[in-house]
């Protein structure tokens, strides 16, 4: 094999290896957006029970406990 077939053959494997790189990339992508979706992440409720928990305190009142 000559030096000139030799790296068009490092160029194609390495051309493949980044394919299935992005294929992978892809998959993971979409993965990661099913369990956003499932786990409610998108609407952004993570703080709701903290804001509730404000505006019982300017009532005066507390759900949370203190030790």
């Amino acid at each position: 094999m000559t030096q000139e077939q030799l790296m068009k053959v490092k160029i194609k494997y390495l051309e493949d290896r980044i394919d299935t790189l992005e294929r992978s990339i892809g998959r993971i992508n979409v993965i990661m957006h099913k369990f956003q979706i499932k786990e409610n992440l998108d609407k952004e409720q993570g703080f709701k029970d903290i804001e509730q928990g404000e505006s019982n305190q300017d009532k005066g009142e507390s759900d949370y406990e203190l030790i």
